[in-house]
């Protein structure tokens, strides 16, 4: 491990987010890249041409062994997920790993068993759960500033055109709503809520069998969620959690969110924070972000880049904290979701979409 307090790392992967990943290190504390594995040469090389400093492989095994990084980022498919996080404990190499951790429960249980028995760090790597304007809404929440949650709603849908050979609808490389989006509300529904009561929900087959869309009702102690994720439309994109005294809104988009909105009620947060892409949803986003509206507060919190450095900081800390896993995002968080999933897609598909 390095003595600097700055962790290597390397990336597995060539892929757009894993570009990401190496555009949003340079805003991390605590963290620089040095590494970049991938199977083809010439995209590695491409890869790193503009970077300087960082050193490509042809293979996983080979940077690990580089003494070069000090922990491996996996952004590669779904489906080498289990192989390569398995590579990365076996080694002792700290690792996050893209989500979802993997689109299979068993791979899962397989990677939490595995990381457990020998004290390895792992972490799935949900960035949403620490973006700034997420966190700050958290801990809102937790002062009181909506009152005691009652109802937690998320819609996160765009429409993507069916191609059988498009990765998100195709099962032999872990497509599917759920996995690719979905996991990102049913993961923050668990971070504001905890463990719930009763997972209920229903989805709607694409063509070549996964899931195109699907709707998850959870009911908790004194709260209920509504979650809804799709490619076979656009939706709000928005999370709601709505309080005794209030409301509180993230997004659109909220999985990016730079800030979030606070009313008295439903009905003003509908008025002031309108979901949706479209080009009258922004304009009154926008206006309504400025002008002072009677019962709602407006909070901004952005960033630069496109998010991923918070992530990556709190996996860094925690690395050099010595911890096995993230506390703010435990595998045990990661296994709930994927439960979650595996109960709704158990029950039998709706119409087919097309």
């Amino acid at each position: 491990m390095t003595k600097s307090g700055t962790i290597r790392w390397g990336i597995s992967g060539t892929g757009s987010i894993a570009r990401q990943f190496a555009a949003d290190i340079g805003h991390a504390a605590n963290a620089r890249l040095t590494s970049v594995a991938g199977r083809s040469a010439d995209k590695v090389e491409a890869f790193i041409g503009p970077l300087q400093g960082v050193t490509g492989f042809h293979s996983l095994d080979d940077m690990i062994v580089s003494g070069l990084v000090d922990a491996v980022y996996v952004a590669t498919s779904n489906t080498v997920h289990l192989d390569q996080t398995l590579a990365c404990i076996g080694a002792g190499m700290p690792v996050l790993v893209e989500k979802p951790l993997t689109a299979s429960l068993p791979e899962a249980l397989e990677i939490r068993s595995a990381a457990r028995s020998s004290g390895s760090f792992v972490m799935e790597a949900m960035w949403a759960r620490y973006l700034p304007a997420f966190t700050a809404a958290r801990n809102a929440i937790r002062a009181g500033a909506i009152g005691k949650v009652r109802h937690f709603q998320a819609d996160i849908a765009w429409k993507v055109p069916y191609d059988s050979a498009n990765r998100l609808f195709d099962r032999d490389q872990g497509g599917g709503a759920l996995h690719d989006i979905g996991v990102y509300p049913l993961s923050l529904a668990r971070c504001v809520l905890g463990t719930p009561r009763a997972v209920e929900g229903k989805w709607r087959a694409a063509p070549s069998g996964v899931d195109i869309g699907a709707l998850i009702s959870l009911s908790f102690a004194d709260a209920t969620a509504t979650i809804t994720c799709g490619f076979d439309r656009d939706g709000t994109n928005q999370l709601v959690i709505e309080g005794d005294d209030g409301v509180l809104v993230l997004g659109p988009l909220f999985i990016n969110a730079t800030g979030f909105a606070i009313c008295k009620s439903r009905a003003i947060a509908n008025l002031a924070v309108p979901g949706g892409s479209g080009m009258q949803a922004r304009i009154r986003r926008k206006l309504f972000r400025h002008l002072p509206l009677p019962g709602v507060a407006h909070h901004q919190h952005p960033f630069p880049g496109s998010g991923l450095q918070f992530e990556i900081e709190a996996a860094s800390k925690a690395i050099l904290s010595g911890f096995a896993e993230e506390p703010g995002n435990p595998l045990d968080d990661t296994l709930a979701v994927l439960e979650m999933i595996d109960a709704v897609l158990a029950r039998q598909a709706e119409t087919s979409a097309t």
